[in-house]
């Protein structure tokens, strides 16, 4: 028999999202993932000032607002042609890692643990509806116990981030050319006091709770599995253009590895709420106007596309293209990937804070542009990220964000491919009607989706504003 269900909206996650699936004879046939939220910020940013894009484009995502903020001060360091100091670039590793930090803990414990954990009868988990436990009551109340431990271990992350951001979520010195905060040693005492704590509960208690979970849940390495298509822009520049990676770039394709190159990514609209010449063009950087009555559509989010295909992008992504996690891009894999880069995110932070110099603000911004347009990309919580600009003055002419989630979130491209959230559910068996919400709810959630950062605005009446005052 042939079902068609629709979950909406999937809980816990950043933004709505809704997904369709039917489900022939105990099997997922097809999905669709169903971005709903229209916010537009490639349209916020028109006309405004290039040097408004660190603190405009954080307001994309609460909970990864950083990564906007980092991604948009290397796109104004090309523009500007600013040179970075060492001491800068330590100070702004830092900041961003800490953030992944807070991220990664809250994604694990938050988001995901109440997918494989029975949870107290109380608020918020009343009614909790899980039909596959398999923790003993002794474990059980472990991840528990934990779960609330890493409210302490996410709060110290972002309290580390805000020694040196002025602020967060939405950091204030995190800018181009530098930092604007001074790492005094008081400052860099109580951030290393902070990342010794966090440091030891991710040792302590969120890697033997993520191997606990991969041993009682083996078969979901055989679940959500999407096909080895992988992309990453690379992590943690160093050096003074923001050229060196510590974590390096790279696409693994075919079973082979390359380097990603932006002429090579494409973005196209024939299922999402856009209008377009031909829904097969390229609307890389370019205004297509929203349309959301359009036939066959079901998502705000665009497609993106590298070499003509889709290309998944996350924690997991970066551990097999930096070479030092092995996988077959599964539920688990992808849970487990994001807890070990945790870990050594702790590590790095620890590291680096030795390294920084206390003194004044490492800040060297250049006055005018040296060029009048930019791609910057980083690695991200959530994959890939990117942001490009077109200025004339110091005035945007066009702006586009490409994020994680529009990535693993695309919807079918122009030939009716999947994308890879609706690849990883397509041919999923389901063992039994009750198990079918708690199946999909872990693929989706193994990805870590935010669909605020599927990059839009309504009134009240529901008519697109096309122009927004501030």
């Amino acid at each position: 028999m042939v079902k068609k269900i629709t979950f909406s909206p999937v809980t816990r996650l950043s933004g709505l999202l809704s997904v369709e699936i039917v489900v022939d004879r105990g099997k997922i046939v097809n999905a669709r993932t169903r971005g709903t939220m229209f916010r537009g910020y490639e349209w916020i940013m028109r006309g405004r000032k290039v040097t408004d894009a660190v603190y405009m484009t954080q307001r994309i995502c609460g909970i990864c607002s950083l990564a906007h903020g980092a991604v948009g001060s290397y796109l104004l360091d090309e523009l500007y042609g600013n040179i970075i100091s060492e001491n800068a670039q330590y100070l702004r590793n830092i900041m961003f890692a800490a953030d992944f930090l807070q991220n990664h803990i809250r994604h694990f414990y938050f988001f995901g643990l109440p997918d494989f954990v029975k949870m107290p009868e109380k608020p918020p988990f009343l009614g909790q509806d899980l039909n596959d436990l398999r923790l003993n009551r002794e474990d059980n109340r472990r991840l528990v116990d934990n779960y609330y431990k890493a409210v302490k271990a996410a709060q110290e992350s972002h309290q580390l981030l805000a020694l040196f951001g002025g602020k967060i979520p939405n950091q204030h010195s995190f800018v181009h050319g530098g930092v604007t905060v001074a790492p005094t040693a008081d400052k860099i005492n109580q951030a290393k006091a902070l990342i010794e704590s966090i440091q030891q509960f991710v040792q302590g208690c969120m890697i033997p709770d993520t191997e606990l979970i991969s041993r009682a849940y083996r078969d979901y390495f055989q679940i959500g599995v999407t096909p080895l298509r992988l992309i990453s822009f690379g992590l943690f520049p160093f050096g003074p253009q923001n050229d060196d990676y510590l974590w390096p770039p790279g696409v693994i394709i075919n079973n082979e590895f390359e380097l990603p190159q932006v002429e090579f990514i494409e973005e196209q609209v024939p299922y999402s709420y856009y209008e377009a010449n031909d829904e097969g063009e390229n609307v890389f950087n370019q205004y297509p106007e929203p349309a959301p009555f359009k036939p066959e559509a079901y998502s705000y989010i665009k497609t993106v596309l590298y070499k003509g295909q889709h290309f998944e992008t996350g924690p997991y992504a970066r551990g097999v293209i930096r070479g030092d996690y092995r996988g077959r891009a599964s539920t688990m894999d992808r849970i487990v990937a994001r807890s070990l880069e945790a870990l050594k995110l702790a590590g790095f932070i620890r590291e680096w804070l030795t390294r920084l110099e206390p003194g004044p603000p490492p800040l060297n911004q250049n006055e005018e542009p040296v060029k009048d347009r930019a791609v910057a990309t980083t690695g991200a919580m959530r994959g890939a990220l990117l942001h490009s600009a077109i200025i004339e003055g110091e005035e945007v002419k066009s702006y586009n964000v490409i994020t994680p989630t529009t990535w693993n979130f695309s919807p079918r491209d122009k030939n009716g491919n999947p994308g890879p959230v609706e690849r990883a559910l397509i041919g999923t068996e389901i063992p039994g009607g009750a198990m079918l919400e708690t199946i999909v709810g872990r693929i989706i959630r193994s990805f870590d989706p935010c669909i605020s950062c599927g990059t839009h605005v309504y009134s009240i009446d529901g008519k697109l504003q096309k122009k927004i005052e501030f």
